[in-house]
């Protein structure tokens, strides 16, 4: 009995760090640690219950505030240290959430500043269902892609959950620049995409070094390529599709109708 109490208490020992919900449900998941005391929905269909996820979204306003702090230092190297490194998708979910949102925004915003006198805006809402589909579609296939390369080069501390947790708080430094690409200008629109591949890629880059820096130089370099090349292709997707033909075709044409309206203003005046 007495041997018992002492597991239990060294298994939850972790929870020094944890709120009252992912207490609970650590001793939840001892109880039913024993495949007898399962039943078959809980042995197979446990991870499409609420239940599983439950203490993943249970965190604290301090740990988030944090963890988007050092998100926005792209050299911390440090994101695995606070909160004990227990992953949670709270904050990721609420990221990658308002990013659709300031995105959809930034787009309307330059849609409604290339309007013509006289002309009526309108709210480019199927913007919207095409965003979602593509930040979510991101934000589950790269940490997976993540995962199985760490798994490549023996690496098993950080779980899918934990490339999931910062993959979802590295997306936060592209909140305020999707804001301020509402800039109709190609040229800064460059540049702040530039620094927001900069400023993710060697986020992810010091954290995911600190946990492979007893292992070669071959294989730290191809964890550092992947992130870059993951990274580049989702910067270049993210700016031909939703703001290429704004910037290039509409600014243009913007150009061509307000000549043409201001000449025909003045021959018809005369």
């Amino acid at each position: 009995m007495l041997d018992n109490l002492n597991q239990d208490v060294s298994i939850l020992q972790p929870s020094l760090q944890m709120t009252d919900s992912q207490v609970q449900n650590r001793i939840r998941q001892m109880k039913m640690e024993d495949p007898d005391d399962q039943t078959c929905y809980q042995r197979f269909c446990n991870l499409f219950t609420i239940e599983y996820y439950r203490e993943y979204f249970d965190v604290t306003t301090d740990l988030v505030i944090a963890k988007v702090v050092n998100a926005f230092n792209p050299f911390s190297g440090t994101f695995f240290d606070i909160g004990g490194g227990i992953p949670e998708l709270y904050g990721p979910f609420w990221i990658l959430n308002t990013l659709i949102f300031t995105t959809a925004l930034s787009v309307n915003i330059i849609k409604y500043m290339q309007l013509q006198p006289g002309e009526h805006f309108e709210y480019q809402f199927q913007i919207v269902p095409i965003l979602t589909i593509f930040m979510y579609l991101k934000t589950l296939i790269v940490p997976m892609i993540y995962r199985v390369a760490l798994k490549c080069v023996s690496q098993d501390r950080l779980t899918l959950l934990h490339c999931f947790t910062i993959y979802g708080y590295s997306a936060v430094v592209m909140i305020p620049i999707s804001l301020l690409n509402s800039i109709p200008n190609p040229a800064i629109q460059w540049m702040l995409l530039v620094y927001v591949l900069f400023a993710q890629t060697s986020f992810l880059t010091s954290n995911f070094n600190q946990e492979l820096k007893y292992l070669p130089k071959e294989k730290k370099y191809m964890i550092v390529g992947l992130v870059a090349v993951v990274q580049i292709t989702i910067m270049i997707l993210y700016k031909f599709y939703f703001f290429s033909s704004i910037n290039y075709q509409q600014l243009g044409l913007v150009k061509k109708r307000t000549t043409t309206h201001l000449l025909s203003h003045i021959l018809g005046a005369n």
